[in-house]
């Protein structure tokens, strides 16, 4: 039988092998300028590329940080004009209703016009520009004299007695016109 012998490690020493021909292991100084140069000109790219992908990416940033504060622009803008507009429809419904107005006192002038003297008037004038003219034309006589008004007397004709010739009345009717009835 084989004898087994434990080994202690204090005992077993490792073996060192020394390289048989020492290679150099030192880079030549040009070598190494050479690589350098490279790995600092590569690390300057790199970092350019960062910085101008940053800047890239900044300017991004302020694009949309001025479309946001376009579009609050836009929005008020949007809610300006819609005040406007609604304040647009209400004139216009006011203006519709005084066009209507003004048709009907120009259908009234019209019918008080003789039916000879309706070709005079303009007929290219505005509904406004028809009223005017027709005052103008009736202030100066155009079609007919008005009729004077009376400064005192009323103008109500139809409250006026009749006159009565007191000649061929009996003395009754006579004591009755002057009791006023």
């Amino acid at each position: 039988m084989e004898e087994v012998t434990q080994a202690t490690p204090e005992a077993v020493e490792p073996e060192v092998k020394e390289p048989e021909a020492k290679a150099d292991p030192m880079i030549p100084k040009s070598r190494f300028d050479e690589i350098n140069s490279k790995y600092k000109e590569m690390l300057a790219k790199i970092e350019a590329f960062e910085s101008a992908d940053l800047k890239r990416q900044e300017e991004e940033a302020a694009r949309e940080l001025e479309r946001k504060k376009e579009q609050g622009k836009f929005e008020e803008l949007y809610q300006s004009s819609q005040k406007e507009l609604e304040a647009f429809k209400k004139y216009e419904s006011r203006t519709q209703e005084l066009e209507s107005v003004i048709n009907g006192m120009v259908e009234t002038k019209l019918k008080s016009i003789p039916e000879d003297m309706v070709d005079l008037i303009p007929a290219n004038l505005s509904a406004e520009q028809t009223l005017a003219w027709l005052d103008k034309a009736e202030s100066k006589g155009l079609f007919g004299k008005p009729e004077p008004k009376e400064v005192g007397k009323p103008s109500n004709k139809s409250n006026e007695a009749p006159k009565i010739d007191n000649a061929n009345l009996s003395p009754l009717d006579k004591i009755l016109a002057g009791l006023g009835r």
